[in-house]
């Protein structure tokens, strides 16, 4: 969804300034990072490991990298948009 909205940004809005142009792909980047992380944790919890509770006893690599990027409590997408003027 989120590139979706990019996209139509980008084409739509191509006289923004270059300020507010860089918030937006900022945003788009830490979706998608959000994104493939929360995925892969899935899938490892519930593809690769399913039926295996001792799983659950440890973390998968991409959770933590994941809290330390985005810590809880904090939404940092709304933080970028934030910084943005409105029109």
């Amino acid at each position: 969804m989120t590139t979706l909205q990019t996209y139509v940004y980008y084409m739509h809005f191509s006289g923004d300034t270059s300020t507010i142009k860089f918030f937006v792909g900022a945003t788009w980047i830490l979706d998608t990072v959000h994104v493939v992380f929360m995925c892969h944790m899935l899938y490892y919890y519930l593809i690769t490991n399913y039926g295996v509770p001792t799983s659950l006893e440890h973390d998968v690599w991409s959770f933590p990298v994941r809290i330390a990027i985005f810590p809880p409590g904090t939404d940092l997408e709304c933080s970028l948009l934030l910084g943005v003027p409105s029109r």
